[in-house]
């Protein structure tokens, strides 16, 4: 419902603003109750037809729904007796048990604490020029829409105070977008999968702010909008994590600290990340770009490097994100999120071969500089190939570390070998056990050969972790039927927790939270990355393909199910 001005207050948000709610008949919600998980409403997320339900106020206080689809029958209203609301919405939507509830002093935002959402309307124009689709601002269901300011530029205000004429808020967040902006909202039907477009796009999820009040105010059309100072980011840092916030994924303005010139072909930046995230070997970060069209485009680089609350990335020069991040200097602000993926070492002390080709050697890098910092003691093999030992990238960072850690360090080189490595040339230079975990990094010929090799020379696939170069996947996302129906039984590490899914169960993220598994999640279309396990054992297919693959070894819970019988673990920091 679009007005022209309207009451906001601390704790109530927008005034009227998700003060009613259609509970479900299995959820025991009271006619008043305090804010819970949306998980107990009707919502456009789990229920596209949500959208062709009109609200209005035919008096004060009172709140009254009609269906596009049943225009003809009696409305629901709040004032009703609730047998009246339970026989209309059965016959809206089939269900029995459904009835209005009213949040009982807070509204029943999608999360506690979301006392107003702002969405710029610049970037839904420039979303819309980048996709070629025509967005309806409905899909977004914000409170206020701001216009006149750069497009993405929302995407650096946490932590930022601005005024929105007389009333100024505090964003507390970016909003991860979920399924509920893929229905139309004329149709009611799924009629795009808006996170995932959203992610393949731009690198993120996320589109708008999440704003708290500073204190009462009335919001006018037509207000100026002021955008306040950056704020200190050590003390942000410590209010988001004394929220408990998973901040990971969320975009932010990375501090260059240096650009160093690995050589003729090869940079590394050097960042300080305002959230002070942790960093571990196998993990990438995003870095997203402003073009020349005022659109935003990105890519994704293994972290090479980590000292103290300075991340590196190590970056070929070809195209014309790397050349961007080459004019890098000291000083500059960059767009980055994550870290993402599953951290690669494990704590069991096996033998650990650590395989790349080319820039490959940059999680390689990482690897060796995590196992020497906690004077890990197991045997490592690193085998690094390239054309010499002069274009060889950081490889002598790599020697040093593997000196430290009592690694030994091969570099096959295939000009002086006038040659590639075969399958022979890989088992040669490694241990040979049989009982190691395998790291490898490369082009996806390469990563298949080696994987092939060391499966053939026995070591266990599920210990093999490929991380191949991949670039964003551009098409447009489209969702499938699972591949079967089950049942597969499923567990959860590393609590050991035991399922059965059928195709009737959703996902493997909605069949965790069905047996009490807490799995983190916010977009729920496999975007964001916030869900990630660790494959321990088994085969997935995804219903909608991730923008960037997770990894060999790592599942996107929210958008995928099992194949066959599957052993995940929900993540942890390594030692």
């Amino acid at each position: 419902m679009s007005v022209d001005e309207v009451d906001v207050l601390p704790g109530t948000g927008a005034l009227h603003d998700r003060s009613v709610a259609i509970a479900r008949g299995d959820q025991p919600v009271g006619p008043r109750t305090p804010w819970r998980l949306r998980s107990a409403f009707k919502q456009v997320a789990r229920d596209a037809d949500m959208t062709q339900v009109t609200v209005t106020m035919p008096a004060p206080g009172v709140v009254e729904l009609r269906h596009r689809a049943h225009l003809a029958g009696p409305s629901v209203r709040s004032d009703q007796a609730q047998p009246d609301q339970e026989a209309v919405l059965r016959q809206w939507f089939g269900e029995p048990g459904l009835r209005l509830v009213h949040g009982d002093a807070a509204a029943l935002w999608d999360v506690a604490d979301a006392e107003l959402s702002v969405i710029n309307l610049a970037t839904i124009r420039a979303l819309e020029q980048l996709t070629g689709t025509t967005l309806d601002i409905r899909r977004f269901r914000a409170n206020v829409y701001v216009d006149g300011l750069p497009a993405f530029a929302e995407l650096s205000w946490v932590g930022r105070r601005i005024r929105l004429g007389d009333c100024e808020v505090e964003v507390i967040r970016p909003i991860a977008r979920c399924r509920a902006t893929s229905a139309n909202p004329g149709t009611g039907e799924r009629d795009l999968e808006f996170p995932s477009l959203l992610t393949r796009t731009i690198g993120l999820p996320h589109l708008g702010v999440y704003a708290r009040l500073a204190g009462p105010a009335r919001l006018h059309v037509g207000s100026t909008v002021v955008v306040g100072d950056r704020p200190d980011p050590v003390p942000l840092g410590d209010r988001l994590r004394e929220r408990r916030e998973v901040m990971h994924p969320w975009p932010r303005e990375a501090e260059v600290l240096e650009t160093v010139r690995e050589d003729d072909r090869t940079i590394s930046v050097w960042l300080r990340d305002p959230y002070r995230q942790p960093v571990f070997a196998g993990q990438h970060i995003r870095v997203h770009l402003p073009t020349a069209n005022a659109a935003l485009t990105w890519r994704a680089y293994s972290v090479s490097g980590r000292r103290d609350d300075r991340i590196r990335i190590t970056v070929r020069l070809r195209g014309a994100v790397s050349e961007s991040l080459a004019l890098l200097a000291s000083g500059d602000r960059l767009l980055i999120s994550g870290p993402f993926g599953v951290p690669t070492l494990s704590r069991e002390p096996r033998p650990l071969y650590l395989v790349s080709a080319g820039i490959g050697i940059t999680p390689m890098a990482a690897a060796l500089q995590q196992l020497v910092a906690v004077a890990d003691g197991r045997p490592v093999s690193v085998l690094h190939v390239d054309a010499s030992k002069e274009s060889a990238t950081l490889w002598p960072e790599v020697v040093e570390l593997a000196r430290l850690s009592g690694a030994t360090a091969t570099l096959f080189e295939t000009r002086r070998a006038a040659r590639r490595p075969t399958k022979r040339d890989i088992l040669d230079s490694l241990a040979g056990d049989r009982d190691a975990e395998a790291l490898v990094c490369g082009s996806t010929d390469f990563v298949a050969m080696v994987s092939d090799a060391l499966r053939s020379a026995g070591v266990d696939a599920d210990r093999i972790h490929s991380d191949p170069f991949l670039s964003p996947a551009t098409e447009v996302p489209v969702r499938r039927p699972a591949p079967g129906s089950g049942p597969h039984p499923v567990t959860y590490l590393p609590d050991g927790t035991a399922a059965t899914w059928t195709d009737a169960d959703g996902t493997l993220l909605e069949l965790a939270e069905n047996h009490g598994v807490p799995v983190l999640s916010a977009c729920r279309s496999g975007a964001c990355g916030t869900c990630t396990l660790d494959l321990v054992h088994g085969e997935v297919s995804y219903l909608v393909d991730p923008a960037l693959p997770p990894g060999s070894r790592a599942v996107l819970a929210c958008s995928a199910v099992p194949t066959g019988p599957v052993v995940l673990r929900l993540p942890r920091p390594p030692e």
